[in-house]
């Protein structure tokens, strides 16, 4: 079984995302089932739970709560069937991705890096072969700023048996400290 450890955002970012996601899921004909939007960090190949997860306590705790920037650029990605929003000055997010990578594979866990963060708007049954190749530019002059970029919190990460359903129950949450 796949597992996957996800980074989630705050209350505030999700109501500034959700218009996004609807709009984007209506535009793409995505499944209405998708789960909130979240950032895929890592994959792991049926991992033993309880060695994972003192691991993954471990690491969370020197973190604490923090931003990324989104751009307004939308595309699809064949590999993960999902309509995802690009994430620019990804630094610590990419940092906490590698982390959990570099940990997990030398502690012995099969794991899967997915190169590139981004956020995960919806699910998708197929790709159209018309926006394969293609970033969709958003319109929410309410939502960006004038360097079309917006700032969105993270407050934790969770594992996820399988991130494609809506009622997705976490194995276990960890938040990061807030000051």
């Amino acid at each position: 079984m796949k597992y996957y450890i996800v980074a989630l955002f705050d209350e505030e970012t999700y109501q500034v995302i959700s218009p996004i996601q609807r709009n984007m899921s209506k535009k793409f004909r995505a499944n209405r089932n998708s789960p909130l939007p979240f950032i895929p960090l890592v994959g792991i190949e049926n991992p033993n739970l309880d060695k994972l997860y003192p691991i993954i306590d471990k690491l969370i705790a020197s973190y604490k709560s923090f931003r990324i920037d989104a751009s307004d650029l939308v595309y699809l990605s064949e590999p993960t069937k999902s309509i995802n929003l690009k994430i620019d000055n990804k630094g610590y997010i990419k940092r906490l991705s590698r982390n959990f990578f570099d940990t997990l594979s030398i502690n012995g866990f099969n794991v899967k890096s997915f190169g590139d963060n981004f956020i995960s708007l919806a699910n998708l049954g197929y790709v159209p072969k018309d926006y394969k190749k293609q970033d969709v530019k958003l319109n929410f002059p309410d939502i960006y700023n004038k360097e079309n970029f917006v700032k969105l919190r993270i407050k934790s990460i969770e594992i996820w048996k399988l991130p494609t359903i809506k009622k997705n129950v976490p194995l276990k949450s960890c938040i990061f400290k807030s000051f």
